[in-house]
């Protein structure tokens, strides 16, 4: 059976739990072996992203792969023919490569399930869900706090498919999460993602967000106008409220967060390292998941 990565809940509690246990357990991320020796990985990518082509290469290199990289930020060239004529492309893909990773796309566009490919897919990132990214962050609490629900978690910024993922993967692990997004952030979406979550909670502010926080994840900026985002510059005087030992994750693109103070990217607060190690560790984790 072909198994693909496409969204946390599609993926399941008892696979998320095995493949946030599994990365944690890899003795040495940067591990090199020949599990995907002579196969090939295609990276669809609608728009250019260095961290993800990034992580996903080294990923695929260490494991004895090849990568194949095409990139199509117009999307007025094969982005357009996928999506036209995806349904007689897939099956053709089969002779050409074992395995695909998609970025920028829409998951819910993606007919694989419809065709008979041989091939799994994993989602690399996308509007509704990124779920290596969830899996990650949660990976690196799980390891360094060990009891997720004595910390609370926040974010701030506008959604994207990282906080879907999050939010959805709070139903399965031990972490609660306040979300404070921008006046002029469309509410509708997210408040349909929460539902009935005891866990997840839209708050007013942003204050009121980072309340005894321990991990703040600084979210997008997309959609924020000037004025509004000079309210959403992230300092040390803005983070005063959070717990003392709080650690920052980026739950966006760095040139697509909120804007972050420099000496907190460079501080030890700062788990931007910590975040690319275990993305290469849930990486590694999905290919053995999707090709065992």
């Amino acid at each position: 059976m072909i198994k693909n990565v496409l969204s946390i809940r599609e993926l399941g509690e008892k696979t998320c739990w095995t493949l946030v246990q599994q990365a944690i357990g890899i003795p040495d991320s940067k591990m090199h072996t020949d599990f995907l020796t002579e196969k090939v990985a295609v990276l669809f990518f609608a728009q250019p992203s260095l961290p993800e082509r990034l992580c996903v290469s080294a990923a695929i290199r260490q494991m004895g792969g090849s990568v194949v990289y095409e990139c199509d930020p117009t999307g007025e060239h094969w982005h357009k023919e996928l999506h036209q004529h995806q349904l007689h492309l897939l099956p053709i893909f089969n002779f050409y490569v074992d395995c695909i990773y998609l970025y920028g796309i829409a998951i819910s566009s993606f007919k694989g399930k419809e065709v008979d490919v041989q091939f799994p897919t994993i989602n690399a990132g996308s509007p509704e869900a990124h779920p290596v990214h969830a899996l990650a962050d949660i990976a690196y609490m799980i390891k360094s706090s060990r009891y997720l629900n004595s910390f609370p978690c926040c974010w701030l910024g506008t959604p994207n498919g990282t906080l879907a993922s999050l939010i959805a993967a709070s139903a399965w692990f031990p972490f609660t999460m306040r979300i404070a997004v921008p006046e002029s952030c469309d509410k509708q979406i997210l408040l349909s993602q929460i539902g009935d979550s005891k866990k997840i909670e839209l708050v007013a502010s942003k204050e009121e967000a980072l309340r005894d926080a321990k991990y703040i994840f600084i979210g997008s900026r997309a959609g924020i106008g000037y004025p509004e985002i000079k309210d959403w510059e992230i300092s040390r005087d803005v983070l005063k409220g959070a717990d003392k030992q709080y650690g920052i994750f980026l739950g966006a693109r760095p040139i697509n967060s909120l804007p972050l103070e420099q000496e907190l990217m460079s501080s030890s607060s700062s788990l931007l390292l910590q975040q690319s190690e275990y993305r290469l560790r849930i990486h590694k984790r999905i290919l053995h998941y999707v090709f065992s």
